[in-house]
């Protein structure tokens, strides 16, 4: 019982950890979403040339902030993947959690709509594609020659890129809510649940060291009594002994 309890306590800890780790990717994922967001650009026509035009390093800018989105995505989407083993070759702790399908399917469905609008066809022109495991892949050579060489195509490719940005960061604010958000229920569940399971396994073996120390007197007292009688015995023998060597 005690070893069930124990292994239930631990897959509980496992999912806290999984809520800390899901809660700080999503927290980077939500920076580096609105970031893109609310950068303005593919707002207008004419933006991404006036930006380089202003500054050699906006492309690099652009750039960077289009990678950030995808690393932080890829990050999340390690975390709450299908089928995932760790490097024991045992189930990720993922798939134990009841907030990870939540998280998928948020993230998911957000990178579904917008891969199947017509104006994604643009983004290749960034060298960013989502993939059918829906990792973000992008090519940072062929996003700095298109913003670089090319604004005009890279016009009409950042803005879906922008509007996947936006609403990354839209569910991601609503993932991490501290009141209705999964991620905060879920914490507030398996914290309750190992806090119950410590208490238990604390009283069993409260209960056990009780009993082993009984058990323990016990056996002490029995200890005690059988050298007792083992003195006794040779005491009696002796005496015998005695009794015989007189009668002779």
């Amino acid at each position: 019982m005690l070893l069930s309890l124990r292994s239930h306590e631990s897959r509980m800890r496992r999912r806290l950890a999984l809520c800390d780790e899901l809660c700080t990717s999503i927290e980077t994922l939500y920076r580096s979403a609105r970031a893109l967001s609310e950068s303005g650009l593919g707002t207008a026509e004419g933006q991404i040339s006036d930006c380089i035009r202003k500054a050699p390093a906006s492309a690099h800018t652009i750039c960077s902030m289009i990678r950030d989105v995808a690393v932080a995505a890829n990050a999340v989407v390690e975390l709450v993947e299908y089928d995932v083993q760790t490097d024991t070759g045992a189930p990720s702790v993922s798939v134990d959690s009841p907030v990870a399908p939540l998280v998928r399917k948020t993230l998911f469905h957000a990178f579904d709509e917008h891969t199947r609008l017509r104006s994604w066809g643009e983004v290749k022109w960034m060298g960013l594609e989502c993939d059918p495991r829906h990792r973000l892949q992008f090519r940072w050579s062929a996003a700095m020659d298109c913003v670089q060489k090319n604004p005009k195509q890279a016009y009409p490719a950042l803005r879906p890129v922008v509007l996947l940005a936006r609403r990354i960061a839209k569910e991601a604010m609503e993932l991490l809510d501290p009141l209705t958000g999964p991620i905060a229920e879920e914490r507030a569940a398996a914290f309750s649940i190992t806090k119950k399971l410590k208490a238990q396994i604390e009283h069993i073996r409260s209960q056990v060291n009780h009993k082993c120390d009984a058990l323990e007197s016990e056996m002490r007292s029995v200890q005690t009594a059988i050298i007792k009688a083992q003195s006794q015995t040779m005491s009696l023998v002796r005496n015998l002994a005695s009794i015989g060597q007189a009668e002779e």
